[in-house]
Order: structure tokens, then C-alpha cells, then sequence
């Protein structure tokens, strides 16, 4: 069992990549983007938007702080550093990314203090950068959101709230009583929630709402053929795989999948689980597989680079999250993408896209016996992966813009 890359290195077909084509709906407008990360979903959907407007401006909350886990064994940080937060590759021209920087203490109240910190910041830089700007976009309400309310209502430009935060964490923001959380969902002009389970709370601040889940890559999830996948990965062909994707802290749960791997064993067989991501739990999770024996079976991976992620998910059988806590997790819709089942936890918004079980199967969260018990299930069912595939093009980043472009344009009073 390794923390690093224990695959095969060798050569993979290469990804096409081709600036977005060009829509120039406002080719005389400007969007600005203020966000906590620019990678993954908050990347693949404003790299697409970006074609409808002349310019796009992203602005990512950076603390430096967190480049004091490369020196120092303080885990926790080390997602917080620039290198994570920003994904640079092939950004469009017309997409200017840049950090504010901001120093705080990661505890409750400097967090709770941080919002008119964050606000300040990204009005001084937007005077200091001589941005212009007809729309905003902001991604999660505390810090981002908040900070680009109060920048719209400066301007009077109209602002785009998506809260993408895990049901955990939205509820914790719903009960904190903070006000300057309320205060954003009430003054943006249109709130965006990842599933609809939430729409009636926000609904409570903001008549304005919309459910609008996160979505998928095409062009980084290829489809390719499993055998392929696995020879790639140096992985055998007829071994069972179940393969989970994400940071390996308590949220994810990771810990009841390793715990859930003996009821598998006993009643389906081998099987390898091939556990990928970087956390503060790793050292934890890496213990647990030593004390139930596991090393043969559970393959930490640790960091496994962007290329590398849909061979694991082709080669896969089914595809699994034991998550406690998600909005609409967004590596769900790269598995359907790639035409592998969802067996794992309903959390968040999953049973909205999970609506069937062609689709996936679906447990309760933090009980191992019952994610062993469907996992058995996944692995003994023959799953239709070309029709879960054809399911999941619903979730294409391209069909996701499409409704976020339909609120910009009532935004825009088009």
C-alpha cells in the first residue's frame, strides 16, 4: 500500500483541448468571478461562459498561510495551498485569473470576521486592476458571496450566487446566525443551490432561487474501453474493482468503506478498492487497512494526477462515495460519465440524479454493512454502461452553462 502513484506511467492517448467556441452573446460585457478555488467545477463552467463575454475576470480568496505546509507536517493545509486552488491549464484568453490574497486565522471567529475582510479586498482590487464589470458570478456565500454582494450593491451590478457548500455545511450557514450570511442570499439577484432539496430554505431570503446541479468534463472523462483502462493502469482484468475519489478527511466517510471491504470479501470475492485523493485522514485511514488486514485488497493512492483519473474511473466496475455530508458531489457525474455505476451513501442532492437503480444503488450514510451489502449488489449486477452514459450527457458541463447563461440573460434584463 502506497500514499504515492504505484501505476503504470506509460503513455496515454492525449486529451484534445480547444478554446471554447465562441457564442460572443455579450461580446461587449464583462464578468467577474469571485470565488475560494478556481479547479473542478468553478474552472470547467466559467472556462465555457467565458465564450459568451468579452472579458472574464476570476478573483480566488488565497491565504497565504497554507504554503507553511510545505515546510511544516501540518496536513490540514496543505489543500489550501495556490498550487491546489489553481488550476491554470489552457485558460482561455479572454480569462484573466488572480489571487486575493488574505491573511487570517483559520478558527470560527476569524472566519466569521472575514467577510467585510474579503469584501475590502476584492473592492480595492478591483479599483487596482481597473476592472470592468456588467455581472458577477460568485461561488459559495461565505466568504465569496458576501463579497460580491456588497461589491454589487457598490456598483450596481447585478450578482449570481451559486452555494455549492455540502448539506452539512449549508446547514451549519442556515442556523449560524451570522447576518452577513443572510444578508447575501438575500441581496443577490439570483441564488443557485446544487440540489433541490434546499431551494425552500433559501427561498425563506430569496424568492429567486433555482436548483441547478454541478456537471461533467467530456472532453477530461473520456469514454474508453475498460480493458484498455486497466492495462494502462497495470491492473488485472478480471479482478473486481471498486475505485472512490476525493478528500480523505471524516466528511467523506472513508473510513466506513475500508470497514465495509471484509463484508465484501466474505460474501462476493476478491475485490480491490483503490481509494484516491489527499487529506488530513490519510495516515488514519492507511492504520485502519493495516489493522484489519486489508494491504491486498485497499490501495491508497494518495494524489492521483488529473490525467490519470478517468483511466481509474473506465477501469472501475462501480464507482462508490461514503460521504456523511455533499451538495451534489461532482466526481457522481464524472463516473456516469464515464459509464460506471454510483454505489454509495444518499447524501445531498445524489437521489436526484440517482433516480433509478440503472443508474446506481444508494445507502445510508455511516453504516458499513449496508454500503458492504450494495456494494456486493453492484458487483454481481451486469450494469448497461453505454446507457448510463447516454444518462449522464444531461450533465455535461455544456448543458449545465446553458441553463446558468438562461439566468444571466434575466440577470442582464435581456
Amino acid at each position: 500500500m502506497s500514499t504515492d502513484r504505484s501505476v503504470s506511467t506509460g503513455p496515454i492517448r492525449p486529451r484534445e483541448h480547444n478554446e471554447p467556441e465562441r457564442t460572443d452573446r455579450w461580446e461587449t460585457l464583462d464578468l467577474l468571478v469571485v470565488c475560494h478555488k478556481y479547479n473542478t467545477f468553478v474552472k470547467d463552467q466559467t472556462e465555457l461562459l467565458a465564450a459568451a463575454f468579452d472579458s472574464v475576470t476570476v478573483l480566488v480568496r488565497y491565504n497565504p498561510i497554507a504554503e507553511v505546509s510545505e515546510f511544516l507536517p501540518i496536513q490540514w493545509l496543505r489543500p489550501y495551498r495556490k498550487a491546489v486552488r489553481l488550476d491554470l491549464t489552457d485558460v482561455p484568453a479572454n480569462v484573466t485569473v488572480e489571487v486575493t490574497s488574505l491573511l487570517y486565522l483559520p478558527t470560527d471567529r476569524g472566519y466569521e470576521k472575514l467577510g467585510a475582510k474579503h469584501a475590502r479586498a476584492v473592492g480595492e482590487q478591483v479599483e487596482r486592476l481597473g476592472i470592468d464589470l456588467d455581472l458577477i458570478h460568485a461561488h459559495f456565500t461565505w466568504t465569496a458571496g458576501y463579497a460580491a454582494t456588497q461589491l454589487g450593491d457598490e456598483r450596481d451590478v447585478p450578482v449570481i450566487l451559486t452555494v455549492h457548500a455540502n448539506r452539512d455545511r449549508f446547514l451549519d450557514e442556515f442556523r449560524s446566525g451570522i447576518p452577513g450570511i443572510y444578508e447575501t442570499w438575500r441581496s443577490a439577484d439570483t441564488v443557485i443551490r446544487v440540489n433541490e432539496r434546499d431551494v425552500r430554505l433559501l427561498e425563506r431570503y430569496n424568492e429567486n432561487v433555482h436548483a441547478i446541479p454541478n456537471g461533467f468534463s467530456r472532453k477530461r472523462y473520456r469514454l474508453l474501453d475498460r480493458e484498455e483502462a486497466r492495462s494502462a493502469l497495470e491492473i488485472d482484468p478480471d479482478r473486481a474493482l471498486v475505485f472512490t475519489l476525493g478528500e480523505l478527511n471524516s466528511r467523506k466517510g472513508t473510513r466506513y468503506l475500508i470497514e465495509a471491504i471484509p463484508q465484501v470479501l466474505a460474501e462476493h470475492g476478491d475485490v480491490l478498492c483503490v481509494i484516491g485523493g489527499q487529506g488530513t485522514g490519510i495516515r488514519e485511514l492507511e492504520r485502519r487497512v493495516r489493522e484489519l488486514g486489508l494491504e491486498d485488497h485497499v490501495e491508497i493512492l494518495g494524489y492521483v494526477p488529473e490525467e490519470r483519473v478517468d483511466l481509474w474511473m473506465n477501469a472501475c466496475d462501480v464507482f462508490t462515495l461514503a460521504s456523511l455530508a455533499e451538495g451534489n458531489p461532482t466526481v457522481m457525474f464524472e463516473a456516469l460519465g464515464c459509464g460506471k455505476p454510483y454505489v454509495g451513501t444518499n447524501v445531498g442532492g445524489v437521489e436526484e440524479i440517482i433516480t433509478s437503480e440503472d443508474y446506481g444503488l444508494l445507502c445510508e450514510p455511516g453504516d458499513p454493512d449496508a454500503l458492504a451489502a450494495i456494494l456486493v449488489e453492484g458487483l454481481d449486477r451486469e450494469w448497461d454502461t453505454e446507457r448510463i452514459a447516454a444518462y449522464a450527457e444531461k450533465f455535461t458541463w455544456e448543458r449545465i452553462t446553458a441553463e446558468i447563461e438562461s439566468l444571466y440573460a434575466e440577470a442582464l434584463d435581456e
